[in-house]
């Protein structure tokens, strides 16, 4: 064990990388002076203990769990963010990436874990979200007051043309910054841990969607088809509804002003599902493809197609995808329309 330790601190014993050894069953071996000075435990502190008696044990037991299952069951790296306690009782966010060492059997020989401290980080996410949820919370109640003194005026009889027109457009404006709003509130909301999951019918949440679809874009002809039996997700249901609601009203504004066509489909595969929308307008150009998830980015198609609209709904898509562990694309070319996909892994539904 001496011969072992000396050799472990020789090789990354003076990295500035914090670094933590652990047995099969997550007794500590080794951590380093980096390790040392993160959490304010010694070396002589930790060997031999787990952490969950030292530094950890803060997150839920779905962490955990999640945690375990990668890295000794699937025996694959994982890399996350963890709340932790120093020895000084101060908590402090780190990121750490773990990896399960194996013997020429396979078998696991020991955990190594590579850590940097990321409080700094975590507080500024923490102070913007925040931020975005008080300013939107404190804009949607007016928002929605002068939406509804804007109908009271327009149903005024002595309303003259101009003044019709003038109050048409004020309303647009008002529409344009309550979208604005909600998506800046979904997107204070993607990405969090702490969302609650519930497991419901995506092919009926579907059909909701496809009808209030229709009710906005009425000349567009709205077609939907699954393959499969049992299509449904255990997910949080708002974010979800979310993605396929943004994918399918963009399929029917975006669809030939003339002839309009959406088809929606769910097919359940060997390894999950896959949702897909396709619609039979313009093509995406080359030069706007690389740019089609970026926040606040539209394109002179969306433009001409939809005058008012935040260029954040796909980036929210790929937002919430990206924290689901779900895959989005689009496929897109001259006569061809453009599909865009949501791939659902088996162990996502």
């Amino acid at each position: 064990m001496e011969e072992r330790t000396a050799l472990l601190q020789s090789a990354v014993g003076s990295s500035s990388q914090s670094i933590l050894i652990t047995s099969p069953d997550a007794k500590i071996i080794f951590i380093n002076k980096a390790w040392e000075l993160m959490t304010g435990y010694s070396f002589d502190d930790t060997i031999g203990k787990n952490p969950s008696e030292l530094w950890g044990g803060h997150m839920t037991n779905n962490f955990y769990e999640k945690l375990w299952y990668i890295i000794k069951t699937e025996k694959k790296p994982f890399s996350g963010e963890l709340e932790n306690v120093k020895k000084n009782g101060v908590k402090y966010w780190q990121e750490s990436h773990i990896t399960p060492i194996l013997d020429e059997y396979g078998e696991i020989k020991f955990f190594m874990a590579i850590a940097a401290e990321v409080t700094e980080k975590k507080q500024k996410e923490q102070f913007r979200d925040e931020f975005v949820s008080i300013i939107g919370h404190q804009l949607r109640n007016p928002l929605i007051t002068i939406s509804w003194l804007i109908e009271w005026l327009s149903k005024s009889t002595n309303l003259t043309e101009e003044d019709k027109e003038k109050i048409k457009n004020i309303y647009q404006q008002n529409k344009g910054l309550s979208s604005f709003v909600e998506d800046l509130l979904m997107l204070s909301r993607a990405g969090k841990n702490n969302l609650t999951k519930e497991k419901f019918d995506f092919k009926s949440e579907i059909q909701m969607i496809l009808g209030e679809v229709q009710n906005r874009n009425p000349k567009v002809k709205l077609n939907f088809y699954t393959e499969g039996e049992g299509l449904f997700i255990s997910t949080n249901k708002s974010m979800a509804t979310q993605v396929f609601s943004n994918l399918i009203y963009n399929a029917a504004e975006y669809a030939d002003k003339d002839k309009g066509e959406v088809e929606v489909k769910i097919a359940k595969t060997k390894d999950g599902l896959l949702f897909s929308s396709y619609n039979n307008g313009p093509e995406i150009t080359e030069g706007d493809k690389p740019k089609i998830f970026s926040k606040l980015f539209r394109s002179d198609l969306a433009k001409e197609y939809k005058k008012s609209g935040t260029g954040l709904g796909l980036f929210i898509v790929k937002t919430i995808c990206d924290s689901f562990g779900w895959n989005v694309w689009f496929e897109s070319g001259a006569g061809l329309g453009t599909t865009f996909y949501v791939k659902i892994p088996i162990n996502k539904v």
